[in-house]
């Protein structure tokens, strides 16, 4: 069997049915499985333990000397989300070899809360519920969506990730529904762009998308 390289795909043939590329010899070697580094992954968790370790550990220093200093003012909350927000990124992000799209939803939904929080605190003057996150949500159902359409024959790994995303968009338009957003057109734009990426799935993606659909949700 010989493998295509920029196809990922693995053949009799001594040309790639897709690209139709020659292949040699030196490209039929089988790799099942990536490489799996077990002292590179020790040393991942190791690491990603004693920052999680030193960030509570700041977030409870800073917690004791609020309280000592300006009590009135609990201005630990924004130490808090900013180690919280560093956690996910080092642990999640770039440490962990857990899968792009989950990546992606991750930074999302922790800047997410970030921005609130910041949002909250600094007097809930609402630009965090109103703009900022109606945007974010967009960009991160625009950047899978790309993705999806680059990565061609992995595509489907990605649905489930696309589809939470596509259910956050709506976060906005609730968000507006209970009052919390008092502006209406990012909460709007965020639901529609997210119902067009869903009807254009079906569109173009069609019977593929359809069974991944099936499989995700039982159907």
């Amino acid at each position: 069997m010989n493998r295509c390289p920029e196809c990922d795909v693995m053949t009799a043939h001594r040309r790639c049915p897709l690209c139709q590329a020659e292949l040699s010899e030196a490209q039929a070697a089988i790799r099942w499985y990536p490489d799996y580094d077990r002292k590179q992954q020790r040393i991942r968790a190791r690491i990603s333990r004693l920052v999680i370790f030193i960030g509570i550990l700041a977030v409870l220093v800073c917690f004791f000397i609020n309280l000592i200093v300006l009590p009135q003012f609990l201005w630990v909350f924004y130490v808090a989300v900013a180690v919280f927000y560093a956690l996910v990124s080092l642990s999640h992000t770039i440490l962990s070899a857990s899968h792009i799209g989950g990546k992606i939803t991750a930074q999302v939904i922790s800047l997410t809360i970030v921005l609130l929080v910041i949002d909250a605190m600094s007097g809930a003057v609402q630009w965090s519920v109103d703009y900022v996150v109606p945007a974010l949500i967009i960009a991160g159902i625009l950047v899978i969506t790309i993705i999806m359409v680059t990565v061609r024959l992995k595509w489907t790994g990605y649905v489930s990730f696309l589809l939470m995303m596509i259910g956050l968009g709506f976060v906005p338009a609730v968000l507006y529904l209970t009052g919390l957003a008092t502006v209406l057109w990012p909460s709007l734009v965020a639901a529609l762009y997210a119902v067009a990426t869903f009807a254009l799935m079906l569109v173009f993606a069609n019977q593929a998308f359809m069974t991944q659909l099936g499989r995700r949700f039982h159907l």
